[in-house]
């Protein structure tokens, strides 16, 4: 009987341990769009909780400070699970809520504790067992007097665990976009008190670049817990967003309140001090700001007994603060304004949460915030067993083109569905899933072992939303340790993120037969950037967009051979290609663009006229001295240069800010001879004297930053950098290289010099050193993520056109014939691919 009592006894046990697993926390995010003024004169805005477990449980939230109105609606879905190797489950709900004013107000995570069961407390991890979940968001609707819009917040996600292995140094580079272009920081929290962190602070081995959102891991070979609940290392990041310049925001009462940049000396900590206020009095406002009443505003409220009373009086102004012994509160007023303010502090009771409880709905002070809004984002780093090789591409999986590259801002349209490609590779593991979250309603597709289709289909409640995809790579491979034991060795890859921007529908473009109009509606990211918006031909007046746009839309009419107008051809047309783009016009390439929108017209033609990508074969020379020689350029795949570009994939397609990974290798039956790269150059054309150019080496000095080169043999020369476009009506990209072969060892040859940062260069040893000579490879195919196929841009040709008579025919051709001779006719956009 007492066996079998110790056996009931050790299975509750089990049990209870079972169920505080169960419900506990990977992580957590939160994230809030106003919805505007309604008629009845509220305001709603909309929130998106996101939390992970094993259970898909999902904890509620509370009014932290402010007036938070009533909740009127509330969905919730699943938006990712992983239950291969982590076992979690992410939920995502959205609730709407109506309050009464534009006033800033807090809410915070979660509103129900059980420590026994694991409601609202973290993953077992490396810091705690027992450590609370707290997460708060700041909501400020304000008008801003930048935009004349409701402030809006940073839009960020992240998946709820991501998996690293213990040897490899690694980046996790968050994805956090800005609506309004403000600037925006990842701080980490460490006061406990503010409801920000439950934990605070990082783990040691891991520290975060506030400038770019990345949580960067250093390998801590002393540590590695065989306990598998004991490897997640939880981050706690709040996502913060700060003008640019000096702002006011407005509110519905007649106040308002400035907001500053951040300046140096903020970036590097909080700065915030505490203010004690009513907890639920819309006057809770940041210290770090000035908040102005209206001349008629007169604001009374009581105090307690043993509060002490400062009076300060201005020209012509009384001014009463009455505060708590140890807080400091300063009220500025007009000169002609009477204001009286008193602040009350309430006791509260913290309970330890042992026992379920019920958290309090309100405290009795915050922390002030210099920031416009405060978001939450929490996660789980699981570091996990060594692994043979760090680099992208063996163990570790490599995103490949067309995987659009991380941050890229896609263009989506209510009620079409948008397509998102992923390859990944890895030569010694296998791939076993695309893990992804998203909006709801995401859909997975697997192609092949390396690509995966990626679909969603907004809705009218997603319209000028901006909506965080990100995903990435599982794979496993079998590690053997002990005879015929074997390990399952899970490794994923990077993160990645892209942002949907939703608008209502795509561009209508007409084509005529001597013109081209587009009609493409304002959406945010279009009124954003509006002032910086052009056409291809960016020089002509003619070209300027503002002549025939309106208030809701942009709208262009240009002739075929104007405004810097692309000709192009397939089998049976003639294609002139333009677009709208934010580019810098001034600079000669771009890396990353906010608003990209192509737009073309096609023309059937009666003769075969075919530009013709090829690859190019090694190039032949014959040098006294050095007998004959070849020199062969190629692109790969990734930077173990194991997998060449095959020949039928030219020209390359490639994302920008992919890296290209190119490799120059020399063959010579001489003995003792070295290659060097003097200098490379991208153009346009392939013509390596074209007017328009851009260095990447020079008198073999690295010019581009993203240039990075890797080891190889004596006759090797590897390299990558980042993909890039030619800014305006050239969007091919060919690279040109000057390069000779040296004897190695021989002092005063070109080889032997390196970088010359001047022109200066030292005597030639003839013999002991090749003449230069010049060899090309391309072209890179740019493939963006606004490219009419991609985004679905419709293209409206009328009847009319597709029975265009001889003489236009005629025209077209002599258009393009002309423009070619004039070295003006450009091949399709070309882009860098890993």
């Amino acid at each position: 009987m007492a066996s079998l009592t110790l056996l009931l006894l050790n299975l509750l046990l089990m049990v209870s341990a079972a169920s505080a697993w169960y419900y506990r926390y990977y992580g957590g995010s939160v994230a809030f769009t106003p919805k505007g003024r309604q008629p009845d004169g509220t305001f709603e805005v909309e929130f998106r909780d996101r939390q992970a477990s094993p259970s898909c449980y999902q904890n509620s939230y509370t009014c932290y400070y402010g007036d938070c109105g009533t909740q009127t609606e509330g969905t919730s879905s699943i938006v990712s699970t992983n239950y291969y190797y982590d076992y979690w489950c992410q939920n995502e709900m959205k609730t709407v809520r109506k309050v009464n004013s534009n006033r800033p107000f807090a809410i915070r995570y979660p509103t129900y504790y059980d420590y026994y069961s694991g409601f609202g407390y973290w993953m077992y991890n490396v810091r705690s067992y027992q450590a609370p979940l707290e997460m708060m968001a700041h909501v400020d609707m304000g008008i801003r007097s930048d935009t004349h819009q409701p402030n809006n917040p940073p839009v960020t996600t992240v998946l709820p665990v991501i998996r690293i292995p213990r040897n490899c140094p690694r980046s996790i580079n968050l994805t956090v976009f800005d609506p309004d272009g403000d600037r925006v920081r990842c701080r980490v929290p460490t006061d406990s008190s503010t409801y920000e962190c439950g934990l605070c602070g990082l783990p040691p081995q891991f520290s975060v670049d506030e400038n770019s959102c990345s949580v960067t891991y250093q390998p801590d070979y002393n540590y590695y817990n065989y306990y598998y609940y004991y490897n997640y290392f939880p981050i706690e990041l709040m996502v913060e967003d700060f003008p640019r310049r000096h702002i006011t925001l407005s509110y519905t009462d007649g106040s308002y309140t400035t907001k500053e940049p951040l300046s140096p000396g903020r970036h590097k900590r909080d700065v915030g001090t505490n203010t004690t206020v009513a907890s639920n009095s819309p006057a809770a406002l940041p210290a770090s700001t000035t908040t102005t009443t209206a001349p008629t505003t007169t604001t009374t409220t009581t105090t307690t007994p043993t509060t002490t009373t400062t009076t300060t009086a201005a020209p012509t102004t009384t001014t009463t603060t009455t505060t708590a012994p140890t807080t400091t509160t300063t009220t500025t007023t007009t000169p002609t304004t009477t204001t009286t303010t008193t602040t009350t502090t309430t006791p509260t009771t913290t309970t330890e949460p042992t026992t379920t409880t019920q958290v309090p709905t309100t405290v009795p002070y915050q922390t002030s915030i210099p920031a416009l809004s405060k978001i939450p984002l929490q996660f789980s780093v699981y570091v996990d067993a060594d692994v043979p090789s760090c680099i992208e591409g063996d163990y570790i999986p490599i995103f490949l083109s067309p995987t659009p590259y991380n941050g890229a801002n896609l263009p989506a349209y209510v009620n079409r569905t948008l397509t998102i490609k992923v390859r990944t590779s890895a030569q010694y593991t296998t791939i076993r899933d695309l893990i992804v979250t998203g909006p709801s309603g995401i859909l997975k597709e697997r192609l092949s072992n390396e690509d995966f289709l990626l679909k969603w289909t907004p809705t009218d409640d997603d319209l000028n939303l901006n909506i965080p995809i990100c995903f990435f790579s599982e794979t496993y491979y079998y590690y053997y340790y002990w005879y015929w034991y074997y390990y399952y060795q899970p490794v994923d890859s990077e993160l990645r993120c892209v942002i949907a921007n939703v608008g209502h529908h795509d561009a209508k473009v007409t084509c005529s037969e001597t013109s081209i109009k587009v009609e493409v509606e304002k959406d945010y990211l279009i009124r954003r950037n509006e002032n910086r918006l052009h056409l291809f031909g960016f020089t002509d007046p003619s070209c300027n967009l503002a002549a025939r746009s309106n208030s809701t839309h942009l709208v262009a009419e240009i002739s075929l051979n104007s405004c810097g107008t692309l000709i192009e051809e397939d089998e049976s047309n003639i294609i002139f290609r333009n677009g709208i783009t934010s580019a810098n016009p001034h600079l000669i390439v771009s890396r990353s663009n906010d608003v990209e929108i192509a737009f073309e017209c096609a023309y059937p033609k009666q003769t075969n006229l075919t530009l013709g990508f090829t690859h190019k074969n090694p190039y032949a020379f014959a040098d006294k001295g050095f007998g004959t020689f070849t020199f062969q350029f190629e692109f790969f795949e990734s930077q173990r240069f194991l997998r060449q570009i095959n020949d039928s994939r030219y020209p390359v397609e490639v994302d920008l800010k992919q890296m290209m990974f190119m490799q120059i290798e020399a063959a010579t039956s001489i003995p003792n001879v070295e290659l060097f790269v003097e200098s490379c150059r991208a153009t346009p054309y392939d013509n390596p004297n074209s007017p328009i150019s851009y260095t990447i080496i020079d008198h073999g000095c690295v010019k581009d930053k993203t240039v990075r080169v890797y080891p190889g043999s004596n006759l090797q020369y590897r390299f990558a950098m980042e993909a890039f476009e030619f800014i305006g009506a050239q969007p091919e990209v060919y690279i040109t290289c000057s390069v000779l072969l040296c004897e190695s060892g021989v002092p005063g040859t070109r080889c032997s010099q390196g970088c010359i940062p001047s022109h200066h260069r030292g005597r030639r040893e003839v013999a002991a050193e090749s003449s230069r000579h010049s060899i090309s490879q391309g072209p890179l195919h740019l493939v963006k993520p606004s490219d009419s196929r991609a985004s679905g841009l419709s293209i409206n040709l009328g009847m009319n056109v597709i029975f265009i008579v001889g003489c236009l025919l005629v025209c077209g051709v002599v258009i393009y014939r002309v423009k070619r001779s004039k070295a003006k006719y450009q091949l399709l956009p070309t882009s860098d691919s890993d």
